[in-house]
């Protein structure tokens, strides 16, 4: 367990280092309390991942699951929590500038539904090159249906493209009708660090191709959710990819 925060923070480092040295190129502003906010929200979301079961321990209850119920509700029931520590003790804020509306953008459906479609033949090629055997157990299809895209969805793309956004401040880049910040690429970039750099036993692990496919997934995912403003297609296009992985 300490392993896997050994390697989790060791990204946050490699961030941080990346955000420090476009502030020195001027690139960004950095705002030191969102920053802190925002190291202190992702905290909270790593140990809820790996220490959720000791306050929700479902396998009391449900002794032969294979997935980690208990770390995705602790982490559902944590971005509620930030959500509504957000509304209110930050000033003007409103659910919706995280995502949490179901109103999209105007003129985004179209796109955001294309983006779905091509996102979902995306990882049918890779499962068909690159994945293992399928999985058709009602437990594993369940979980991948409902849980990464609730937990994960909410938290990366909604509160801490929130916190990061004003942590990391820069001005915004259109990519196909997308306002793209610097906070949320860097974000990207740590979601795909956090799937593809370990630390076990001892020793360090990398897989460039986890962190490149991990983080293009996220880098898609960011794109719906700017290009919508909603969280609405971020969380079906990660549910659909996740469970359409388990059948090929």
């Amino acid at each position: 367990m300490e392993d896997a925060f050994i390697a989790v923070f060791a990204n946050v480092g490699a961030i941080l280092i990346l955000a420090l040295t476009l502030k020195a190129f001027n690139k960004v502003d950095i705002n030191i309390t969102w920053s802190l906010i925002s190291l202190g929200i992702f905290t909270c979301y790593v140990f809820a991942l790996f220490r959720g079961a000791e306050v929700i321990p479902l396998d009391i209850f449900f002794t032969d699951m294979s997935w980690n119920w208990s770390g995705k509700i602790a982490v559902i029931i944590l971005w509620g929590s930030a959500i509504l520590a957000l509304a209110k003790y930050k000033h003007g804020f409103r659910i919706a500038d995280a995502g949490f509306t179901f109103k999209q953008s105007e003129g985004s459906l179209k796109p955001a539904f294309i983006v779905l479609y091509l996102f979902v033949v995306l990882q049918v090629i890779v499962s068909w090159f690159w994945s293992g055997e399928p999985r058709y157990d009602l437990e594993t299809l369940l979980y991948q249906a409902t849980m990464p895209g609730f937990d994960e969805e909410p938290m990366f793309r909604g509160v801490l493209l929130f916190c990061i956004s004003l942590a990391i401040v820069s001005k915004r880049y259109s990519l196909a009708s997308a306002p793209i910040n610097i906070g949320g690429l860097l974000l990207v970039l740590l979601f795909g660090l956090v799937h593809g750099v370990m630390f076990s036993a001892g020793e360090w692990y990398f897989s460039f191709t986890s962190i490149l496919l991990t983080g293009g997934y996220g880098f898609i995912l960011l794109w719906l959710r700017e290009r919508t403003g909603s969280l609405v297609f971020p969380i079906l296009a990660h549910n659909s990819v996740n469970f359409v992985g388990q059948l090929i």
